[in-house]
């Protein structure tokens, strides 16, 4: 009896422990990632002529691939490219770079940023005797980064922190994109628009929004935008850039947009 019952425990401490076994191993065998996990999404036909390219290890139709353009950037910019923080552009998104503006004007090498708000151009009507008045939106004041400087020196000289907060954004903006700036599109590098900086920035509207949207950014809107070029004590100048039309406004009137410059 004595023996048939140590029999029947040994059975039973058997099935236990192959019972215990086959649960470690089923907690802990896991899944391999898939091809699109580990990167391999594209198809032969998408890469086209890639120069450098990679076959998912599980599915060779699966691959990864670069062109030469998406490793290298171009040092060239167009209307219409995306600029990354590099100082490399390209027409199309590259994921492995850090898009900082967008090309608005080649000839002056300016690049609109990512990101806009809207503010008032001052909260006074004062003149800024160093900016100069402008009667016609493209008679002076045509440097945006001169404008800034102009009002930013104003601003420090007369203690008026927080009171030209369009010009004030722009000279505190840097990228949102990035954790570490360069020098080149550091703070203190953007700045206002002037008048003929943003009708070059209208004309080019659609091709600039094109390529907002390649990096998930915010579009330029048909709304009125300040520009950094001053009309008179009261009134500073703006552009509407639904219709292009060129209007001077209050310069404590709220409902400005204000997108940052970037002269590269």
């Amino acid at each position: 009896m004595i023996k048939k019952n140590l029999l029947i425990a040994g059975a039973m401490l058997l099935i236990m422990t192959a019972f215990s076994v086959n649960k470690a191993q089923a907690q802990t065998c896991v899944m391999p990632p898939s091809c699109d996990d580990l990167g391999y999404t594209m198809t032969e036909a998408d890469c086209g002529n890639a120069v450098k390219f990679l076959k998912c290890p599980h599915d060779q139709s699966k691959m990864f691939c670069l062109s030469q353009e998406e490793i290298d950037g171009n040092t060239v910019a167009h209307v219409g490219d995306i600029m990354y923080s590099d100082k490399t552009f390209s027409t199309e998104l590259i994921k492995t770079k850090t898009p900082i503006g967008v090309v608005f004007d080649d000839a002056n090498h300016l690049a609109v940023a990512l990101d806009q708000t809207s503010l008032y151009w001052s909260t006074e009507r004062i003149d800024i005797p160093t900016l100069g008045n402008c009667s016609e939106a493209f008679s002076c004041s045509t440097n945006g980064k001169q404008n800034t400087a102009a009002i930013m020196e104003y601003v420090k000289t007369n203690g008026k922190t927080g009171k030209y907060p369009a010009a004030e954004y722009c000279t505190s903006y840097k990228p949102s994109t990035v954790y570490q700036d360069e020098v080149w599109y550091a703070e203190g590098q953007w700045f206002l628009p002037s008048m003929k900086e943003l009708q070059t920035l209208y004309n080019n509207k659609a091709v600039v929004n094109a390529s907002l949207r390649k990096v998930n950014a915010v579009t330029l809107t048909d709304n009125y935008y300040w520009s950094s070029t001053e009309y008179s004590v009261n009134y500073a100048w703006g552009l509407n850039l639904n219709n292009g039309f060129q209007g001077n406004s209050f310069k404590d009137y709220g409902n400005g947009y204000v997108r940052p410059v970037l002269a590269f």
